[in-house]
């Protein structure tokens, strides 16, 4: 039985460690079909939209030296966390009771025919990749076993232990653990050790896990700091009324944006710090968060349709 608290909590818990809705539900697609079904991935899904709301929170309090700044920040990234959890306290209920999403997406896929196609990336990953894959670089297909029971990160699981004779794609013989190589360069990133046990691994990847975070806070930082060297005077009042434009215009805009760059969370992350300066209106915050709601949505249908699976294209 579908258990649907804990699917909600799953995917809160998955998106506030990988700061991204959209890698969550990418992954949770993938999955449906073999380790998860329909109905399991639609309450991970509300449960990701849920937790994309905490890196809102996180860069409003990179405003913290301005007490006026970081009210107004906090505000503005409240108006996405109310949403978010607003949505999924009406919807998670009746979709228990009646089951109206499952079978409503049921219907609209009900004659769509699917071709298996290649894995599709978006900008932002096509840039980023390259210097993340000489770092460490996950083995996507763990999760798959691990999720349906067939494997285990224990030794005798089947990952463990590795038989590299030289640290490259085939020196491994195309057998990883919790840390792979590239497929295409051949090269292992930094954090690989052809002779690492899963206990090793996982000290590896909880150290770039906290490199990751201190990056994040860096960079948010810097963000925040930017912005008010910039939008100073006359810049903030432009700003200001050049955002003032009607709220169906901001919906388009928020999607808009959020379809070329992937993801909603740098949306709205970027929209954050120009309320807390002023630049932006707090009642225009609503429309461009759903904007980009709507927009983050297409991850999903383009990882879907690289898929030969009609429930991933039903999620």
């Amino acid at each position: 039985d579908t258990n649907p608290i804990a699917g909600l909590m799953v995917g809160i818990l998955a998106t506030v460690l990988l700061q991204s809705s959209s890698t969550t539900t990418s992954i949770v697609v993938s999955l449906v079909g073999s380790a998860v079904s329909v109905r399991q991935g639609i309450y991970m899904i509300m449960g990701a939209n849920i937790g994309t709301s905490v890196t809102n929170t996180i860069v409003a309090m990179g405003q913290m030296g301005d007490g006026d700044q970081l009210e107004r920040a906090f505000a503005g990234a409240t108006v996405h966390d109310m949403f978010n959890f607003l949505s999924v306290a009406i919807l998670l209920p009746v979709e228990v009771i009646t089951g109206y999403l499952y079978w409503l997406t049921k219907a609209m896929v009900k004659n769509v025919n699917l071709e298996d196609g290649d894995s599709w990336d978006g900008p932002i990953k096509k840039m980023v990749d390259p210097l993340t894959d000489k770092i460490i670089i996950s083995n996507s297909k763990i999760i798959k076993s691990v999720a349906l029971g067939e494997a285990t990160c224990d030794v005798g699981g089947g990952f463990y232990p590795m038989n590299c004779t030289e640290d490259t794609y085939l020196g491994c013989g195309k057998a990883f653990g919790l840390i792979s190589c590239s497929k295409t360069s051949g090269d292992c990133p930094a954090f690989f050790q052809g002779d690492a046990s899963a206990k090793d691994d996982k000290v590896s990847g909880g150290v770039v896990f906290f490199i990751a975070i201190v990056i994040l806070f860096v960079c948010l930082a810097g963000l925040v700091t930017v912005l008010q060297k910039l939008l100073l005077g006359m810049s903030t009042r432009v700003v200001y009324k050049a955002t003032d434009i009607n709220g169906y215009l901001a919906i388009a805009i928020g999607a808009g944006l959020t379809m070329i760059v992937q993801s909603s969370s740098i949306t709205t992350s970027a929209l954050t710090p120009l309320v807390g300066m002023g630049a932006l209106r707090l009642e225009q915050m609503l429309p461009l968060t759903l904007g980009a709601n709507i927009g983050t949505t297409l991850t999903a249908i383009l990882s879907a349709l690289v898929s030969a699976s009609k429930d991933s294209l039903q999620v």
